[in-house]
């Protein structure tokens, strides 16, 4: 039998501190292998029975991003962070830098704009009493083209929510590009499942 899995290549940028806390704590949760470098980390996971290879690129920024291109190549999602508790923070984010990511990596996949409260999460004393509306989240993802808008109030369910997003989307992509290695993929990922049932938590 083929040992068949899928790779998944997200970039999540903004503050990389928070963002291995928020991001990296639930997939290893439910990651069957956990690979942490600094270049990237990878979880090997299973999602509908399906193997998955999800390598997870942090930025502080979208230029250092575009400027890793050599060694990222290829990124099936992205995710733009943004500090409610900082209403500056949703600045940081312009569309001329958007448009030169997605023409660097001639860029088709999931992209997404993840609003955190860090005070919230992190038990920190914001600086002001203002903080990032759910309204200016949208208007910033229309403005940017984005597809998605999330908000991040704790490091479980919100962080989840996501993730099952950009691989039911990922999922249904590969799916129907190749029936038969999807169908192996399958095979191989009810394998996994029986030989460490006990250890496997699902998304």
């Amino acid at each position: 039998m083929k040992k068949i899995s899928y790779n998944l290549r997200i970039g999540i940028v903004g503050n990389k501190d928070y963002n291995k806390d928020i991001f990296f704590d639930n997939l290893r949760d439910f990651a069957i292998d956990t690979k942490i470098s600094d270049e990237f980390s990878e979880f090997f996971i299973i999602f509908k029975q399906i193997p998955i290879r999800v390598k997870i690129f942090l930025a502080v920024n979208l230029e250092e991003i575009i400027n890793n291109f050599n060694k990222i190549e290829k990124l099936d999602a992205i995710i733009l962070t943004i500090d409610q508790s900082d209403t500056k923070s949703i600045y940081q984010y312009y569309k001329n830098i958007i448009e030169e990511f997605n023409d660097t990596y001639y860029f088709q996949g999931v992209s997404i704009l993840v609003g955190i409260d860090i005070s919230q999460i992190f038990k920190k004393k914001a600086s002001k009493n203002m903080r990032v509306s759910r309204y200016s989240l949208e208007d910033m993802t229309k403005y940017l083209n984005l597809i998605y808008c999330y908000e991040i109030y704790n490091k479980k369910g919100d962080v989840v929510e996501i993730y099952r997003k950009i691989f039911n989307d990922f999922i249904f992509r590969f799916r129907y590009s190749s029936q038969e290695l999807f169908e192996k993929a399958r095979i191989y990922g009810e394998t996994l499942v029986r030989e460490c049932n006990k250890k496997i938590k699902y998304f």
